[in-house]
Order: C-alpha cells, then structure tokens, then sequence
C-alpha cells in the first residue's frame, strides 16, 4: 500500500538524505528486526508471493520505502524521503483480524523550491490506519477503519501541523495471474486553534500485479490524491502513470519482497512545485504468522 500525501509532496535531496539517515536507517532495521524475528516462520514457495502482494494477509509485514521526486520547482530539485509502514495483524476474535497500519516518515527532507540549494531536514508525521478485515480469506478481500493524522513533523515545512482524522477502504482480489484492488483514504483536518491552514485531502491507490515465472511480477499502485482545500482545480490534483518490476524470494530463510517503479505526473500542480517524476524503492520483510 502505498504512501501518504498529507504531509508535503515534496521531501529532499538524494545526497543530503543519505549522509544524514544512513545510521538511523540500519538501526532501525536492527531494532525492528530483532523483535519481530521471534513471530517468523519459514512460509511456503507457493505462498510467499500471495502473502506479500495481499494487505491483509496474517502475516507481519516491515516495508521500507525510499521514494525520489525528480524535477519539482522552478529550480528541478530532486527530493526524497525514507518511510516505514509496519502492518501487524491481530486476530480479535475466530472470524476477525484487527490490523494496525502505521505510516511513519523517520527522514524527510523538503528543499526551498525558489533556490538552487536549502531546505528543511527532520521528521515528517505519521498517520495511523486501523483495519478490520475478515479473518477468512474468500474471493474478495477487504478493510475499513480510521485514519488518523498526527502531526509529528520536526519543521512546518516537513508535515501539515494539524490533527487529522477521517475513513479508510482497502478492496482486493488475487485471482491465479495476480491481483488488482484499490485503497481510498480521505482525511480532514481536526478543529484547532492554530495559524495552518485546514488538511482535506484524498488518496486513491490503484494496485495491479501480473505475475512472472520464478516469482517476479509487474506492478503498478499509483498514489492519486487530491487537495479538496485547493480552490483552483489545476492546484488540486497529481496524478502519476506508471509503474514496473517486482519479485518475491528468501535471503537466506527472511521472505523478502522487492520491487521498483516509476511514475511520470500526468496531471499536477506546477504553481504548487509538484514533481515531474516519481521513484520508488520498496523492500517488505515479512514474517508469517505461528496461527
């Protein structure tokens, strides 16, 4: 699934990001690590590729994303930021799961779209998301529950500064050939006493894969939002096409997934300082639950 919008679009340099974040990111691959290590087991071949390409699989999930924004600005500054959404299903009752998914930014970097250098360093905000999903895997998979937005941004130019909080939907299905679902999320801002302005936006998230031989895929989930606080309707929307190549496998016994995309905004904002380009890393841990 994919990533949030309600913090900037816009995030940093490439260079900046990895001489600042290259030891907070190998340690909280550490720390995440060797907790969640205890709830693994080793998942069949034939499993492995549904586990990791279905959101609600009882399966803990650890997915870290690396997305790259290229030409944004006047100036073309390339920008960037580091995101981790772990996805940890909880059975509450025989025919429900309970599934928090929790988006967190530990490295964003905003740069000053009107120079050719500088910017904003720090932590952007997280957005909690909880589902409730039949426990029973059927034909159609699905999710619902609340989003919240808390604003844990360490700069007002790195979050929306602003409680938020609004519905959730995940709908998929994973016929023999792959799977094809969407997710549509909304948030609004909460009643508060400050200077920022108002959070109204919407994501949808289109997600297809085409499976490959020996486990790769294709993969396309866009992220689709739109600013409803934008009066203009050429501010409002960035829509990106594209997508590309993905593949399930084991290193050593950890289940890993991995895939690579790229999307080109058809639709944007240029007033705004929206990107051109967008590039995704993706790389999911997954650990299989004991049940």
């Amino acid at each position: 699934m994919g990533r949030s919008g309600t913090a900037s679009a816009i995030s940093g340099h490439p260079l900046v990001w990895l001489q600042t974040a290259k030891t907070r990111f190998a340690l909280a691959i550490c720390v995440v690590l060797v907790p969640l290590s205890l709830f693994g087991q080793e998942p069949s071949e034939q499993d492995l590729r549904k586990m990791a390409r279905n959101p609600f699989a009882d399966v803990v999930k650890l997915p870290f994303t690396l997305d790259i924004y290229l030409d944004a600005g006047p100036n073309h500054r390339t920008a960037d930021d580091l995101q981790l959404e772990p996805l940890i299903p909880i059975q509450i009752s025989q025919g429900w799961l309970f599934i928090p998914r929790i988006l967190v930014t530990p490295v964003t970097y905003a740069p000053d779209l009107t120079n050719k250098s500088g910017g904003k360093l720090g932590l952007g905000d997280i957005v909690p998301t909880f589902f409730l999903t039949p426990a029973h895997v059927s034909r159609l998979i699905w999710g619902v529950g609340p989003t919240f937005l808390i604003p844990t941004a360490t700069d007002s130019e790195l979050g929306a500064g602003r409680w938020g909080l609004g519905p959730s939907l995940v709908v998929l299905s994973q016929p023999e050939w792959g799977s094809g679902g969407i997710l549509v999320q909304q948030i609004w801002s909460l009643p508060a006493a400050t200077k920022r302005g108002p959070v109204s936006q919407m994501q949808l998230e289109p997600m297809f894969s085409y499976n490959l031989a020996h486990e790769w895929y294709l993969t396309t989930s866009p992220t689709i939002s739109a600013d409803w606080t934008q009066a203009a309707a050429g501010n409002r929307w960035l829509v990106p096409i594209g997508g590309g190549l993905g593949r399930t496998f084991k290193a050593g016994r950890q289940p890993v997934d991995a895939n690579l995309t790229i999307y080109r905004n058809v639709v944007r904002s240029a007033s705004q300082g929206s990107p051109k380009w967008q590039l995704s890393l993706q790389v999911t841990l997954l650990f299989p639950s004991r049940r």
